[in-house]
């Protein structure tokens, strides 16, 4: 498997997507990345995080509105635990 080429359709495909679902679990998934403490991260995972920073850095404009001081009003059951 090459992986610098499964980095970049990763990436192609964040890049790509409008779906907050998607884009809310690949957040998840890094920030348990992060938090693993007693385990240093590898090259592999550092790069993951490299990307996931880069997505995070462009994927909203300027012009996009400030959307953090939201609030869920009804908490979805399915979701989280």
């Amino acid at each position: 498997m090459n992986i610098n080429a499964l980095k970049l359709e990763l990436v192609q495909r964040l890049v790509s997507t409008d779906d907050a679902t998607v884009l809310t679990k690949v957040k998840r998934l890094l920030d348990l990345l992060r938090a693993k403490p007693n385990r240093p991260l590898d090259e592999h995972d550092e790069e993951l995080l490299a990307a996931a920073n880069l997505f995070a850095s462009t994927a909203y404009g300027d012009d996009e509105p400030d959307i953090s001081s939201l609030e869920l009003k009804e908490p979805n059951p399915n979701y989280g635990g």
